[in-house]
């Protein structure tokens, strides 16, 4: 045992010596590589701080110079901006990735060249099985391209609804009015309805019953809606829009009004409007339609009516022609 221990101790020793040796040999390739990462992380760090601050700037300026304009212009602006922010620092922060990997392999002696002509052909091959991934790409390039949509933007995208989160060229995340995340593959979006993009309207529809004075609650909901463009809100646009009877339903007579406002304002114009105008309505004694059922048994005016029936159900159920007919 006390042999083996030393042989042991002694193959420890060489081992050791060996590793110094090769540490030694090789310390500036070490260093360099221990450098590289370290440069890695620091840029990898500053990539986001860096892409953010320039975008601040550059939003800044262009709100100064887009003062004139509208606050919707510059709404839209600045959800742009960061909506290209976040993909800038995704494409850089993966071009430094792909740099300062091949630089590692370089450092270690391994020729980087094979690889990158094996990255080609492999590419063609992934290229070919991959095709969603790359219609992902392909078509979130599109909508940045096109302005489908922006960070911040209420979106519904097929059966889903809810506020744009965060957008890659690979997945739209949606976030819905639940607070659920909604993650959609960029390949996958076909119609998509942008209900926050230059301009809105809030939508009110009406319906009263038939015997309700139609002129008079035509009279409130064109005042209140003037009233309301009047405000002095500047998120409210001029000129409502009343369409008079749009439709006959079974419960009464339909009519909409419409309010232009800011993107994404509709929602809140609409929610008041509607609160006061249920208040004037039952102030002026206006009630709303409900769903309603008239049964008619028959002509009430015609007393031959009843007494045809009443004939007809004495005959049907007179005992003497009954007992009669049995003999």
């Amino acid at each position: 045992m006390p042999i083996l221990s030393l042989y042991q101790k002694e193959f420890l020793v060489i081992k050791l010596k060996m590793i110094l040796e090769i540490v030694i040999k090789n310390m500036a390739t070490i260093l360099f590589i221990v450098f590289i990462l370290f440069l890695w992380f620091l840029i990898d760090r500053m990539i986001p701080r860096v892409i953010t601050h320039i975008f601040r700037v550059a939003s800044t300026r262009a709100r100064h110079t887009l003062d004139g304009d509208n606050e919707i212009r510059r709404e839209w602006f600045t959800y742009r901006m960061s909506t290209l922010r976040q993909l800038i620092t995704q494409l850089l922060r993966a071009v430094l990735a792909t740099v300062m990997g091949f630089t590692i392999l370089s450092a270690v002696g391994i020729n980087v060249r094979p690889i990158l002509a094996g990255i080609g052909i492999a590419g063609l091959g992934i290229s070919l099985a991959a095709q969603n991934l790359i219609r992902d790409f392909i078509n979130g390039i599109l909508i940045i391209v096109e302005d489908q949509y922006n960070v911040n933007d209420w979106v519904q995208i097929g059966s889903y609804q809810g506020t744009v989160e965060h957008f890659t060229l690979r997945l739209t995340r949606l976030r819905s009015l639940e607070g659920n995340l909604i993650i959609i593959p960029n390949s996958t979006i076909q119609d998509v309805v942008n209900y926050t993009k230059d301009w809105a309207y809030a939508a009110i529809y009406v319906t009263i019953p038939y015997e309700a004075d139609y002129l008079a609650a035509k009279k409130i909901i064109i005042e209140l809606a003037d009233e309301t463009v009047k405000s002095g809100d500047p998120l409210i646009f001029p000129d409502p829009v009343f369409n008079g009877i749009v439709d006959y339903t079974l419960n009464g007579v339909k009519f909409r009004c419409f309010i232009k406002t800011a993107p994404g304002y509709q929602w809140k114009v609409g929610y008041k409007f509607r609160e006061e105008l249920r208040a004037r309505y039952d102030k002026a004694g206006i009630t709303f339609a409900y769903p309603a059922v008239n049964n008619h048994l028959g002509p009430a005016e015609d007393p031959a009516f009843f007494e045809r029936m009443s004939k007809i159900w004495t005959e049907q159920n007179s005992p003497s022609e009954a007992g009669s007919g049995t003999k």
